[in-house]
């Protein structure tokens, strides 16, 4: 890509974890020639912030995902209870996402501009109210209303995983960024696998399943609450110079305080560079290949022979591979890099999981082993890749954004087209799903092994190295803009297609979600 437009004033993202703060706005040398308050300190952020900091961040979206994990269990439940189809279950389950598709973007716009802590608190609370719709659903057995709440919490979810992640690298840093994401999976699956594994016995227990819908709304509460805490702790005794400054307030303190009007800027979504763009660029599908199993998993189970219950333990004791992996997954990517080589494995490891739960006497458990150990091994390296492909800490939230965007449009594609075509096999069975979920990552494959080549060729073996080599190497580097390890660049072509892909996926995601809600 010979013709990409370099981008020679971008902000660098420093290794925050060991190194200084550098990402608190202050003038320039030009405006004020005496240290302002706001300045970057020359010491590095005390442990004892970074994990309440972490504690707190990581614990934001507790009661989402509660929600999500009972719906698997749940789905045979809902479709006699609610008398739905498959296709109309796959809207529930898409809902939030199908919200997701537009909303990241603006929100990650807003989020980079106005700053995370306004942002974070309004997310948490519009999932609270749309938990509370989603339960108060099941009282009056209004299938639509259950979707609506989704869709109300789906517009908290949007920008909430990415305030998440600007948090966890402000703190972390580069350095430690996979590892503090491991921690924050760890934990969603630690709440997920309590999740599943209760829905069936709180329906049984109690008589009636809608009190799995009313424990969601109680810890969606919950995280409002922690959320709320948060920013009363980081205003209150986090000095300044420790905290994530907003774009806005960075060009305040650059007009000597003067009101800035502007909200966010398209800028920052036409110039992504496109050693990012080639991500979503080119994963379309992926994210929505990767629910062939997952998300029906427990059903699938059931039509093996086995009771629902039973189901239910399975489906959700898989995670516990995800609670004990992902710290360890997130450390060996610090330590010994390769994130491309696992994002090139990991399609292979769900083609052999769907085989085995779909087309073999296998026993269950040994399929959702082989999906728990995908799962790891695929969406983590794509995340901790972001930061170190965008290297612009004031695009991290737009780039965020787009990449839920994408996945998001995927999933809510792929949710209702698995729906139809269960509807359309024989006796409601799951081969054609798994099929489709398959050749979807068989592509998925080629695609991580283009990005080892482009690593490689173009991206100065910057995903490959490991943390300590990629720091040694910058060390050497005397023009940022010309090293293809942090050289960045606008390629508009790519830029054009990337946009012009997503808005497609858009279009098509709302038009199946709005045809089978009717």
């Amino acid at each position: 890509m010979a013709t990409e437009k370099s981008e020679p004033h971008q902000r660098a993202l420093y290794d925050e974890k060991d190194a200084t703060v550098q990402i608190s706005g202050a003038p320039s040398d030009q405006d004020s020639n005496s240290p302002a308050e706001d300045e970057p300190v020359d010491k590095p952020i005390p442990w004892t912030y970074k994990w309440i900091a972490l504690a707190c961040v990581i614990a934001f979206p507790i009661g989402q995902n509660w929600t999500n994990a009972s719906l698997g269990p749940l789905k045979n439940t809902l479709r006699e209870e609610l008398n739905i189809t498959n296709a109309q279950f796959g809207v529930i389950a898409s809902a939030d996402s199908f919200v997701n598709s537009i909303f990241p973007i603006l929100g990650g716009m807003i989020l980079d501009w106005w700053g995370p802590n306004p942002v974070t608190i309004c997310c948490t609370v519009i999932i609270f109210i749309g938990s509370v719709i989603a339960a108060a659903a099941i009282h009056v057995t209004a299938w639509r209303m259950l979707v609506a709440g989704h869709i109300v919490m789906g517009f908290g979810i949007a920008v909430l995983d990415q305030a998440q992640q600007k948090f966890i690298y402000h703190w972390f840093g580069a350095g430690g960024l996979a590892f503090a994401f491991g921690l924050e999976n760890a934990l969603s699956s630690t709440v997920g696998l309590v999740a599943g594994m209760v829905a069936i016995p709180i329906r049984d227990k109690t008589g009636w399943y809608g009190w799995t819908f009313w424990v969601p709304a109680f810890f969606c509460c919950a995280s409002m609450v922690i959320n709320i805490f948060y920013v009363i702790f980081e205003r209150t005794w986090i000095p300044k110079s420790y905290r994530l400054t907003s774009a806005r307030a960075k060009a305040v303190a650059k007009n000597h305080g003067l009101n800035v009007k502007k909200t966010w800027s398209w800028d920052s979504l036409l110039h992504l560079p496109w050693q990012y763009l080639m991500l979503p660029g080119t994963q379309i599908l992926q994210s929505g290949g990767a629910n062939g199993f997952g998300v029906s998993a427990a059903d699938m189970i059931r039509m093996k022979g086995y009771k629902e219950e039973t189901a239910g333990f399975m489906t959700t004791g898989q995670k516990v591979i995800r609670i004990v992996g992902a710290p360890i997954i997130g450390w060996l990517i610090d330590r010994y890099g390769h994130r491309f080589h696992l994002v090139a494995l990991a399609p292979l490891v769900y083609i052999l999981a769907n085989s085995l739960i779909g087309f073999t006497n296998a026993h269950p458990l040994v399929a959702l082993v082989f999906q728990s150990i995908a799962g790891l091994i695929n969406g983590m390296p794509l995340n901790v890749s972001i930061p170190l492909l965008v290297a612009d800490q004031d695009k991290l939230g737009t780039a965020f954004g787009v990449w839920r965007a994408f996945n998001n449009s995927g999933a809510t594609i792929m949710e209702v087209v698995y729906g139809v075509v269960q509807d359309g096999t024989e006796k409601m069975g799951y081969g054609r799903v798994l099929i489709v979920s398959s050749c979807i990552k068989a592509v998925g494959f080629f695609i991580g092994l283009s990005y080892i080549f482009v690593d490689y060729k173009k991206l100065g073996r910057g995903i490959t190295m490991t943390r300590k080599e990629r720091e040694r190497r910058e060390g050497d580097i005397t023009d940022r803009d010309s090293d293809p390890l942090t050289k960045r660049g606008v390629y508009k072509p790519w830029t054009i297609y990337t946009l012009s892909a997503l808005v497609a996926m858009i279009v098509t995601g709302w038009t199946l979600f709005i045809k089978y809600l009717s």
